[in-house]
């Protein structure tokens, strides 16, 4: 087998830093989208639950592109620590 490139191996460290990097920013998206439009809504407990339901979809979209990419990370680096278990059965 042939010897991997080495920015292969470095690739799951760069999904890491870019799902943290992808989840905040999708965070900060969706928070500021629910900020530009409820800004104008009256303070009163009638806009709450609507208030609480948009803060909760921008922590969750953020929170699942972070565990979506770091997910793939780690199926890389699997497929790399088996990758190098192979490699050194057939040498």
């Amino acid at each position: 087998m042939s010897q991997l490139p080495d920015y292969v191996r470095r690739l799951p460290y760069v999904f890491y830093g870019l799902a943290i990097l992808m989840g905040g920013w999708r965070f900060f998206n969706e928070w500021s989208v629910m900020s530009s439009t409820m800004q104008f809504a009256p303070a009163g407990d009638e806009f709450a639950d609507m208030r609480f339901l948009a803060r909760s979809n921008a922590f969750y979209w953020g929170v699942a592109d972070v565990v979506y990419i770091s997910a793939s990370a780690a199926m890389l680096q699997i497929l790399l620590g088996i990758y190098d278990k192979l490699a050194g059965v057939s040498e």
